[in-house]
């Protein structure tokens, strides 16, 4: 990521590109598709991409894991590894991977690239994860799991793939506001998914949604 981490305590208007309403989404706690909906005026549907279920013991080296959608790729071979870095996954755990859009009523806002440990959440909420496109941060705030969110990185980075979808960017090396963080469970501390998000620089001009400006 440009600007890989920044460490300051305060919001500041001397990040390059990054002022502060950007730094409020990017920095906050609060659902992203919440945030979405509030700075769009408009319902933020998120769609999967791509949806797979793997173990943790998987070998996806030959592109053998059982998806629910879509194939097993490079990118599933990564998520896993590096869920095995970050979440602390166990050998007899589950890994949910999905590759996300955030979608207005006719653009995408953002999107995201999710892993997700199932056997830590409760079996309902494990039922919609893995059978439908229920976005994950609104499904279990409605189930009631709490979690807490841990930031290990925010500000511009290149959009990369996402360019092809992210209304308003024109080429993968331009920068885009993004951040990642690793969801916990604030019972024990224990992570639950790491989530890494590219947001379009034309979400912080929209109007508001009584066409005054903010």
């Amino acid at each position: 990521m440009a600007d890989r981490t920044r460490r300051v305590r305060a919001a500041t208007d001397r990040l390059s590109g990054l002022g502060r309403l950007e730094q409020l989404v990017l920095r906050g706690d609060g659902l992203t598709t919440t945030s979405l909906e509030v700075l769009t005026g408009e319902q933020v549907t998120a769609r999967p991409l791509q949806h797979w279920v793997v173990a943790a013991t998987d070998d996806l080296s030959g592109g053998g894991a059982d998806p629910y959608t879509g194939t097993a790729s490079l990118a599933v071979a990564a998520e896993l590894r590096r869920a095995h870095d970050l979440l602390e996954l166990l050998p007899a755990e589950s890994l949910l991977v999905r590759e996300v859009l955030l979608r207005g009523a006719s653009q995408v806002w953002a999107s995201s690239s999710v892993s997700c440990v199932l056997d830590r959440l409760p079996e309902q909420v494990v039922r919609v994860l893995s059978t439908s496109e229920a976005p994950i941060g609104r499904t279990l705030h409605e189930a009631g799991v709490v979690t807490a969110r841990r930031l290990t990185g925010w500000g511009r980075r290149p959009a990369g793939r996402w360019a092809a979808h992210l209304v308003g960017v024109d080429s993968e090396t331009e920068l885009v506001p993004g951040r990642e963080y690793v969801m916990t469970l604030p019972g024990d501390g224990r992570p639950l998914g790491y989530f890494v998000e590219w947001f379009s620089p034309a979400i912080f001009d929209a109007p508001a949604p009584d066409g005054r400006n903010r």
